[in-house]
């Protein structure tokens, strides 16, 4: 349908999405990328971005769930897909369409040695994820012989495809001693696999910020798993956001004094005032408690603070220093976050990250892919 017919908008730039894969691969000669297409590929839309990537020529893709794994699929992604939440209930339909489970405990392991496969030459690949110090998912250090003695006396064609690691603290350089830590430890644990099984066994423990403040580790491994840098890029960096969401005015109100604006009254009006009108709520990716001017928008160099409790389906901005001098008009477009607004920079503002931002943007926000 025509973009016009819709008031708030994500674009989403191929372009800029190819020079970030040309950056990235750059700088990992030896390595190849597994690109984590979670949460709708960060809120840009799985199956464009992963069918995009994949004549980009990536073609590993991880996702949170089985369901994020089988849509793809269905969507005709043939490339290798990791289930990195894999559940004891969720390895039959994992393994049914062809995807790749992720072992973050025992249990898990037992399950797939128990599904029955369509053939009995069937080969199940797995990935193993350890935890060196997230304390999140992964098998403890002390569980991998057991998980190993496991595999190699299964009667199962299973293949370990990776064994990988997460790291907590990449972004944050007052934990790099940690962060070196956990690589070291990752290694001595790749020699355990190397010890046991005669086939090469790909590892992965670098993630965005581990691409960028830890580059010199990268061919230490063979893939590098990466997100949030494809999408946003990083602060006074090469790699670049490909996005941008704005939203066209709906309605502009004058306001007298003592008027009051949302629900709960909560905004009063002091003076005379201007209001813009904008279709994008907390059903589309706000919080409700960013009104009352801790949400602002940008337009053309000002900042317009959201006036009054944040709707579902709608906000309210103060517009009222440019609509005095007529540098603002119904039908106009304001950005939440895009080349002139930083997401990183809104984020900041808000006290959240990027990674959140993007995650709760609503399906229903039109996508607007171009190159």
């Amino acid at each position: 349908m025509q973009k016009e017919l819709y008031s708030t908008c994500l674009y989403i730039n191929f372009s800029q999405l190819h020079s970030n894969i040309q950056i990235i691969k750059e700088n990992i000669k030896s390595s190849s990328i597994i690109a984590m297409i979670k949460a709708n590929a960060y809120g840009c839309g799985d199956i464009l971005i992963a069918k995009k990537l994949s004549k980009l020529g990536v073609n590993y893709f991880g996702v949170a769930d089985f369901e994020e794994g089988i849509r793809l699929r269905d969507n005709g992604i043939k490339g290798p897909i990791m289930v990195m939440n894999t559940t004891v209930d969720s390895v039959e339909k994992i393994i049914e369409y062809n995807l790749e489970p992720v072992v973050n405990k025992k249990e898990i392991l037992l399950s797939i040695i128990k599904t029955n496969t369509k053939a009995s030459s069937t080969l199940i690949p797995i990935h193993i994820k350890i935890n060196t110090g997230m304390n999140r998912w992964g098998v403890n250090p002390s569980d991998l012989s057991s998980i190993i003695k496991l595999i190699q006396s299964s009667s199962k064609k299973i293949v370990i495809r990776s064994i990988y690691s997460h790291l907590s603290s990449a972004e944050n350089r007052h934990h790099d001693r940690f962060t070196d830590v956990q690589i070291n430890k990752f290694l001595k644990i790749k020699k355990l696999f190397d010890t046991n099984f005669q086939y090469h066994i790909h590892t992965h423990i670098l993630n965005s910020f581990g691409f960028k403040y830890f580059s010199s580790k990268i061919n230490q491994f063979d893939h590098l798993r990466i997100g949030i840098a494809l999408y946003t890029g990083f602060k006074n960096s090469n790699l670049k956001s490909i996005l941008e969401l704005r939203c066209k005015i709906a309605q502009i109100r004058e306001l007298n004094i003592n008027d009051t604006v949302g629900y709960s009254r909560e905004f009063v009006v002091k003076k005379k005032m201007q209001i813009a009108i904008i279709p994008f709520g907390y059903a589309d990716g706000l919080q409700r408690s960013w009104g009352n001017g801790t949400l602002k928008f940008y337009f053309k160099g000002h900042l317009l603070p959201t006036v009054g409790n944040i709707s579902m389906d709608s906000c309210a901005i103060d517009i009222t220093s440019l609509y005095n001098t007529n540098m603002i008009n119904d039908g106009d477009e304001v950005i939440y976050f895009g080349k002139e607004r930083s997401i990183w920079n809104l984020a900041s503002e808000l006290n959240t990250i990027p990674y959140e931002i993007l995650a709760t943007l609503s399906k229903r926000i039109k996508r607007i892919y171009y190159d």
